[in-house]
Order: C-alpha cells, then sequence, then structure tokens
C-alpha cells in the first residue's frame, strides 16, 4: 500500500473512531436501514411475482383479461419469442447485420493510472477508489415489438418499454473489440503530473434478436384491442431470460441475503452505539467526580489557609526534603494529582498547575484531571 492510500486510510479510520466510535455506529446503522429497505422491497416483489399468474399469450384475452374495463390492468407472467408487430419496422446495426428491435452501443474509455515524477494526482477519484477510471457513452435505440406464443398459436403481446429502459435488459453481444488510444503530447503532460491517461476505447454493442425467446413480467391491459404489457414498478424484472420460478429463486436468495445482512449490521450497529453511550456516560460520571473533588479540594484549602496562616509548622526547617513542595520548596506537599497519584506539591502550587492551558503532573507530565487534598494522620 502506497504513502498517500495509508494516509487516507487512517484519516478514514480517525473519522470512524470519532466520538468513542459514535460516527461509525451511526453509519453502520445507516446502512442497516438502506438493507433493511432494500429487504422490504425484495420481499413484496417476491410476494407480487409469486401472485403473478403465468398465463399463455392466447388465453390472455379470454381468460386474465376478461372483465376488465379500458384503461385496467393485471400483473401477469407470459413467454414467447420476439418479433415485429405486423407493419413494424426492425433494425440492422453496422457490427452485426442482424436482425433485432433493440441497440445498444457502448464505447468505454478505460483509463490507465501512474502516479508521475511528483508522486500526486489531481485525480480525486483516484484517492478513493484505486481502480480504472472509465467514460461511458452509449446509445440506445429500440422499434415496437410484440411476444407471440412458442407453439405459433394466434395472438401476440405488445411490449412498451417506456418505463422499461432503467430495467436490465436479455440482450445479446454481437460486437466486442478493443481499440489501443494513440499517444500524444497531452498524454504525456497527464502521465507527469500523474493524472488518468486512456490506454483504450472498448467499442461494444448489444442487440435483443428476432425470435429470441423471453419471459416478460409486467402490467397488462387492453388498449384499442391490443393487448399490452408494461413493466411494473415493484418489480425488478420486466424482460428478461429466466422463467418465473427462476425469478422467484432469485428474489428469494436476494430478500434472504438482504434480511441477514440488516441482522449483522444491526447488531454491530447496536453494539458501536451502546459502546459509545456506554464511554459518554462514563465520561460524564468521571467529569461530574472531578468537579466535586476539585470543590472538596478548595474547600478545604481555604480553611486550611486560615490555620496555617497562624502556625509554623509550614517553615522549611521543620520539613525533610521529601514533604517540601517541588515547585516552591517553601510549603509541605498537600495535593495529590489524579490520575498519576503523585503527591509532590502544596496547594497553592497546586492550584497553579491547574490553572495552566496543559495542566501536567510536574513529575511525570501525565495530563492533571483532578486533585485530592491529603491530610496527615
Amino acid at each position: 500500500m502506497s504513502a498517500r492510500d495509508r494516509e487516507t486510510v487512517e484519516a478514514l479510520a480517525r473519522v470512524a473512531a470519532a466520538l468513542d466510535g459514535a460516527v461509525l455506529g451511526l453509519g453502520t446503522a445507516a446502512l442497516a436501514v438502506a438493507s433493511l429497505v432494500k429487504y422490504v422491497a425484495a420481499s413484496g416483489a417476491l410476494r407480487r411475482i409469486a401472485e403473478a399468474p403465468a398465463v399463455a399469450i392466447p388465453d390472455l384475452r379470454f381468460s386474465l383479461l376478461a372483465g376488465l374495463g379500458e384503461g385496467e390492468s393485471r400483473l401477469a407472467v407470459v413467454r414467447g419469442l420476439v418479433r415485429s408487430p405486423p407493419g413494424g419496422t426492425f433494425l440492422i446495426p453496422p457490427g452485426s447485420r442482424e436482425h433485432c428491435v433493440i441497440t445498444r452501443h457502448t464505447q468505454t474509455c478505460l483509463f490507465g493510472e501512474w502516479r508521475g515524477i511528483f508522486g500526486w494526482t489531481f485525480d480525486l477519484h483516484a484517492i478513493f477508489f484505486k481502480s480504472l477510471k472509465e467514460q461511458i457513452i452509449t446509445s440506445f435505440r429500440w422499434v415496437p415489438f410484440v411476444l407471440v406464443d412458442p407453439e405459433k398459436s394466434p395472438g401476440m403481446v405488445h411490449v412498451k418499454l417506456d418505463r422499461a429502459v432503467h430495467h436490465p435488459l436479455p440482450l445479446t453481444t454481437v460486437y466486442h473489440k478493443l481499440v489501443p488510444v494513440e499517444q500524444n503530447s497531452y498524454t504525456l503532460f497527464q502521465t507527469i503530473v500523474g493524472n488518468g491517461y486512456p490506454i483504450a476505447l472498448l467499442d461494444e454493442e448489444k442487440i435483443l434478436p428476432i425470435g429470441k425467446e423471453l419471459t416478460a413480467i409486467g402490467l397488462c391491459r387492453v388498449n384499442n384491442r391490443n393487448i399490452e404489457i408494461t413493466s411494473c414498478p415493484e418489480i425488478p424484472f420486466f424482460l428478461s431470460d429466466l422463467t418465473k420460478g427462476e425469478m422467484e429463486a432469485e428474489m428469494s436468495s436476494r430478500a434472504r441475503a438482504f434480511f441477514w445482512i440488516t441482522v449483522a449490521l444491526g447488531t454491530v450497529s447496536v453494539g458501536l452505539l451502546g459502546h459509545a453511550i456506554y464511554r459518554f456516560w462514563e465520561r460524564v460520571k468521571r467529569n461530574r467526580e472531578a468537579r466535586e473533588a476539585q470543590q472538596r479540594f478548595h474547600e478545604g484549602d481555604n480553611e486550611d489557609d486560615t490555620v496555617e496562616n497562624g502556625s509554623g509548622d509550614d517553615e522549611p526547617g521543620e520539613m525533610g526534603d521529601g514533604q517540601l513542595c517541588v515547585i516552591c520548596l517553601r510549603k509541605r506537599r498537600k495535593a495529590a494529582f489524579v490520575p498519576c497519584g503523585h503527591l509532590v506539591c502544596c496547594c497553592n502550587c497546586a492550584k497553579r498547575v491547574e490553572l495552566m492551558a496543559e495542566p501536567l503532573c510536574p513529575v511525570c507530565r501525565q495530563d492533571i484531571q483532578f486533585m485530592i487534598r491529603v491530610y496527615d494522620s
């Protein structure tokens, strides 16, 4: 691991451990809540997929959609072959020359990374993610298409992609080529300063060919005597190579994974927040005890000042060297520092030490939390 990455990790660790781990506990709790939301969504999608009937395309109009009014819809699962509608068109991508109804052309610019002569970079992405950087340019085209029964029975379902562009589509890769990028003077400058520089262009084309068999799950309705199917916002599938049973198995495993992730993150967050609350309460108690001890110390010292002013028991000649204050060398040692426990100062010098910007024990240089008045037996 490089020095920069190590410093970044240390900084993130300090932030996570701030406030006795409360920051890390809150972050873990946020992840647990996000995982819980995903678990609820996956469970709801699993329930809807399980409740959706699998209907053959010829039976849709007379079994599932019978009795529905104009604009009403019902969730269903159908499986069929991709075809162009009567009088419709199709696409012919230049990469494959194959008839299709959906094309997605992607150009991905791959970047290399080198720290350069100066050992640093302007790219903040590389500070947090040590990976290849990419710039993606995508063009998406589609034409209206239908699903027909594989048994060549009469009937078809018109697929509406208006809201389903963000759903994963079962596309087939027909063109994949890696083109090296020619280096120039600007690339040399990027290499010197340490910024990422382009090394290759990945050209890829995917299509949905005519004749491919797939499953569609969504809301079916009758529109102008045509059966249409649109995506359901609560279900992460629309067009897929999976069957209904395979969709249920995948959503079940996904929901189970989110459940245990939520339990694990929730347990960790409760432990971290509980530890932070316990440490905070202990610190509050220590501060209260320190204030009470300081108050007793000052009250006792004020009472002793009256007695000591009229007596001569603090004369240096009447005490040994081990009993004199190490600061003034005049009065008896009566103030013990906590937590180190050193008894080396008189009460007046202990007060002056307490008023310093950083109160430290004169002997061990340890931080002083409070002081205790020590009485001779």
